[in-house]
């Protein structure tokens, strides 16, 4: 029977001779044991957060007359969730029947592919919902009529598809800067999020390393 994150937490991250109990209960008291544990529950807020909104999206879009886009959006939406709750999975093969630095690394080691994948994931989906938001503003009324002017006001602009082709290109540049800075925009979300448990994950980390190398060296 596979023991829970607490009761290995409570046995030392490592071997009875390596360290001290003192050291690791100090240790536990003063970094949270349940860091892994709440790291997981607010990633499964965070997807369910995800999908509610994918509904409400939907709903709202559709109500004002955009069912195409509120489907497009809550598609991609969805597939975060789906692509998530797969990673999740994944987690639950991270072997939590070894010692508590040895798990804690392995979480450590699955999060950061989490977030690499998500990265990828991202450097898509920022563009195509971008894209898909400003070519339906530029079908309606208002984005419609903000063509026709510039076409009116600057005769001299080449027209692709009944445009200016400044705007198109002026979409695909933006397109592109959204894809090319994805890693750094999800990051900064993943930072407002899970910042302050990230930061005491790394410290417990550290704190144990520092332990084990004092104890070697003794």
């Amino acid at each position: 029977m596979k023991k829970s994150i607490e009761t290995i937490w409570k046995e030392g991250f490592i071997e009875d001779k390596a360290l001290i109990a003192p050291k690791i209960n100090d240790l536990y008291n003063q970094k949270s044991q349940n860091i892994v544990d709440k790291l997981k529950r607010m990633f499964d807020l965070n997807l369910k957060g995800i999908a509610i909104g994918a509904i409400l999206v939907f709903g709202v879009l559709t109500f004002n007359g955009l069912p195409f886009l509120g489907a497009f959006i809550s598609a991609m939406l969805m597939f975060l969730v789906v692509k998530g709750y797969q990673q999740f999975k994944q987690l639950q093969k991270i072997d939590n029947n070894v010692n508590s630095y040895e798990y804690l690394k392995s979480f450590d080691g699955w999060m950061k592919k989490v977030i690499k994948e998500y990265t990828t994931i991202y450097r898509f989906i920022y563009p195509m919902l971008f894209v898909a938001c400003i070519t339906r503003f530029g079908f309606s009324e208002v984005g419609l009529s903000i063509i026709e002017g510039m076409a009116k006001d600057f005769p001299s602009i080449p027209v692709v598809m009944g445009m200016p082709v400044v705007i198109p290109v002026a979409i695909a540049l933006v397109a592109f800067l959204l894809s090319y800075f994805a890693g750094v925009i999800y990051r900064l979300d993943m930072k407002s999020l899970y910042g302050r448990q990230f930061n005491k994950l790394e410290e417990i980390i550290a704190d144990m390393e520092t332990l084990q190398t004092q104890q070697s060296t003794n």
